[in-house]
């Protein structure tokens, strides 16, 4: 049995210890350099021009020598009108990036000793330079897609209810396909369901004998057709193979690909070795986020959570200083925040990203 990648030493190329050991000036330089690619030259971000520009030490800024433009190593991109020092920011990213399944706001709040409302902000906007880095070309080769229910738990009163033995009875013996009866929910839990559950739709291209490589989700109110038939042509390119489950939701999918299905009610691999694992796979992971991490999703969040652990799930094997430059270059360099900058000052984003309005 071959060694889990966590555990082997490639993956150990960098630790909290050797982000402790660094000074604040060392901490800047490498902002720098993942950024500009050198400490030594700049880009102008208002004139593009690459020089070694006129610098002000004291404030870690530049003098554009083209424009006289000011400007830092965080001017336009999701850092800018930063406050927390470089340092902290690296071990802020190191623990997000390090951690398997995410890391919630309060944890990272107290091992940072940053404000609660600074560790939720920085992490979210993360999530949305991993959002909107999304590489969007199509998929093709083997891809296997899925939906799955997250969000709109039940919560249980404070009367247990304590299940009859003809019941227990019932569903041994029926099964969870053959309509046993289910213990009643309160119209409070049902109308929680409704407002708060939606469907993450994932899609991920797999590389036989290496797993999934690219993945890709979308929010949905409903598993259907139209969600379906969306997806695929945004992002499948015809005649790819395509695997998914018996819902009737892809029943459209043979007339462009290659469609295999794998009948889940019985079985989760064929004979012949039709699954869509590496989509469940996936909603592994984001259910143990779910539950054992965040412990609650907004609706209007969901989608953010769901590409973090995408990204989570496409870098598995990837080191740790390999993973921190990859979110590192992402947050440099898809400009201002959209939806985090001056969050608490009211500027937020309203409304949900589901596929149908996208």
């Amino acid at each position: 049995m071959g060694q889990h990648w966590l555990l082997s030493s490639k993956v150990k190329d960098m630790s909290l210890l050797d982000i402790a050991e660094l000074t604040e000036n060392q901490a800047f330089e490498y902002f720098c350099v993942q950024r500009w690619g050198s400490a030594d030259n700049q880009i102008c971000p208002q004139c593009g021009v690459i020089d070694s520009h006129y610098s002000r030490k004291n404030r870690r800024q530049w003098r554009c020598k083209h424009c006289d433009r000011y400007f830092s190593v965080t001017t336009n991109t999701v850092w800018a009108d930063r406050k927390l020092p470089f340092k902290k920011m690296l071990f802020i990213l190191f623990l997000f990036t390090s951690s398997p399944n995410g890391i919630s706001a309060s944890d990272l709040s107290r091992k940072a000793g940053v404000a609660y409302k600074t560790a939720w902000v920085f992490c979210h906007k993360l999530r949305e330079a991993i959002y909107r880095s999304t590489d969007e070309a199509k998929y093709t080769g083997e891809i296997h897609i899925d939906g799955g229910h997250f969000g709109g738990k039940p919560r249980s009163g404070r009367f247990r209810n304590k299940a009859k033995p003809e019941a227990i009875a019932d569903k041994i013996k029926l099964g969870k396909t053959q309509r046993a009866k289910r213990s009643r929910s309160s119209m409070a839990n049902l109308a929680r369901k409704k407002r708060n559950r939606r469907i993450v739709m994932v899609l991920r291209e797999v590389v036989p004998g290496y797993g999934g490589v690219r993945t890709r989700c979308f929010l949905s109110r409903a598993e259907d057709e139209a969600t379906a038939r969306l997806i695929a042509d945004q992002c499948i390119e015809p005649g790819s193979l395509v695997r998914t489950d018996e819902s009737s939701a892809y029943i459209s999918y043979a007339a462009d690909f290659i469609h295999q299905t794998v009948e889940h009610s019985k079985e989760y691999s064929t004979l012949e070795g039709v699954n869509n694992n590496q989509a469940e796979s996936y909603f592994s992971r984001l259910r143990r986020s779910e539950y054992g991490v965040f412990h609650r999703m907004m609706a209007r969040y969901m989608i953010d959570y769901a590409n973090e652990m995408a990204w989570r799930e496409d870098h598995r094997r990837e080191s740790e200083e390999q993973r921190l430059r990859d979110l590192l270059a992402k947050s440099t360099s898809i400009g201002l925040a959209r939806w985090w900058r001056g969050y608490w000052q009211g500027i937020r984003r309203r409304n949900e990203r589901l596929c149908s309005e996208c």
